[in-house]
């Protein structure tokens, strides 16, 4: 079965489109070009962290189920009462999972990627971790006792993850009594709030009367800032992934017994083995706070769009064919993929060595690209155009590092003309 989710790629770039429309007439600044791509790509790189993953791993989930399930529900055919249970189910524990993952440390380094953004759009809900199931899985498994098949519960999966795309966008405000029963714009955007009062609140997937149940339910009293207490300052998705992983690291080397690092690993963020206490979150006023940005030359916003739009379609393909591939194809397009997205992103960080990296990539992907060919003539005609588009590449790069060739530090920068 295909997970709801790739099946729904068209929908989320449909309303992203329909988001920044509304942006563009009523001239809000929900959106900040470098932001949302990092926030998409950071999407595309999971799903492409997901299906190797598949490769080397097996489901925990299908194991509980297959040796321990008691069956305690029919799960030969779908009824609407199954599903509705399950649903619910579902979400339930998708809330546990969702709240743990924000008071235990070590889950929150796989977590914290969805958070790091400093705006609040809809591109934000495909900003997704690499390893956020990998300490989540757990919660999941009364489920397979229970006796709810593997397939239906990706299918539902996908649909809770579906319904809370939408709910990522300033642009709805407040719902009337369904702020009462479902989580909505309104609640989400305090979950991803900063300010001290909005941290670790409201951490519903579809129902918000868990929040309302368990005590971590607030209501947005005015509008957050949005992001990490420390912003990583990072177009890189592949850095995002592991940038908590070297605070518990800093954590670690403070810590001076294996007690101590074992409150890094499992006490809140923001613990503190040095002075054995929390740290106190800062406060912020939105109406002084500026989001981390760097500028780049319109040029390179215009190149990185193109190769973004192309790789984005190259992912999207991918993920509907992946299921019929060799493995050997799925981590060659994963090592390209890698490899285009931390290229694209050091050049939205304006860095000289992944200029000099781009110049590698280009030829590298239009080879690997003719490698799998079958050698039928349609199929090189098909690799004219990506030939015309990697020359043509080539020399943009060419003209633009001939413009931006002077150097600060490890960074392009314009020579100034005298």
């Amino acid at each position: 079965m295909l997970d709801p989710t790739i099946i729904a790629i068209p929908l989320y770039f449909s309303l992203i489109g329909l988001e920044l429309l509304y942006v563009h007439f009523t001239k809000n600044k929900l959106y900040r070009f470098k932001d949302a791509i990092t926030n998409i790509n950071a999407g595309a790189t999971q799903q492409i962290v997901a299906v190797l993953m598949s490769l080397v791993g097996i489901s925990l989930y299908a194991v509980v189920y297959e040796w321990f399930s008691l069956k305690l529900i029919d799960t030969s055919q779908w009824y609407w009462h199954t599903f509705l249970l399950l649903f619910v189910l579902w979400d339930l524990c998708y809330y546990w999972a969702h709240r743990l993952s924000h008071e235990i440390n070590l889950f929150w380094s796989a977590h914290v990627v969805h958070h790091q953004s400093e705006y609040y759009n809809l591109s934000v809900a495909l900003r997704q971790s690499w390893f956020q199931g990998v300490w989540t899985a757990p919660v999941y498994l009364p489920l397979a006792i229970i006796g709810f098949d593997p397939q239906q519960v990706v299918f539902v999966a996908g649909i809770n993850l579906i319904y809370q795309f939408w709910i990522h966008t300033e642009t709805i405000n407040k719902m009337g009594w369904l702020e009462w029963i479902m989580n909505t714009p309104s609640h989400h955007r305090v979950h991803h709030g900063r300010n001290p009062k909005y941290i670790d609140k409201n951490h519903a997937g579809v129902f918000i009367i868990w929040d309302r149940l368990f005590g971590t339910f607030q209501k947005e009293e005015e509008r957050p800032v949005y992001g990490i207490t420390t912003p990583i300052k990072s177009w890189n998705p592949i850095y995002a992934n592991f940038a908590h992983f070297k605070v518990i690291g800093q954590q670690f080397r403070e810590a001076s017994s294996l007690k101590a690092k074992l409150q890094v690993l499992f006490k809140k963020p923001g613990w503190s083995a040095k002075s054995r206490a929390y740290l106190a979150v800062p406060e912020v006023d939105r109406s002084s706070y500026v989001p981390y940005d760097n500028p780049i030359p319109r040029g390179l916003s215009v190149y990185v769009t193109v190769q973004y739009v192309l790789l984005l379609g190259t992912i999207a393909l991918f993920l509907f064919q992946q299921a019929s591939l060799p493995g050997n194809v799925k981590w060659f397009f994963a090592a390209i993929v890698m490899l285009s997205v931390w290229t694209m992103s050091g050049l939205l960080e304006m860095k000289r060595p992944l200029y000099w990296l781009e110049y590698v990539r280009l030829p590298l992907t239009f080879g690997i690209y003719i490698y799998f060919l079958d050698g039928t003539f349609s199929q090189l005609m098909y690799g004219l155009p990506f030939m015309f588009l990697t020359v043509g590449s080539w020399y943009w790069l060419f003209r633009f590092f001939r413009a931006y060739q002077g150097l600060s530090g490890n960074k392009l920068v314009k020579p100034v003309k005298h």
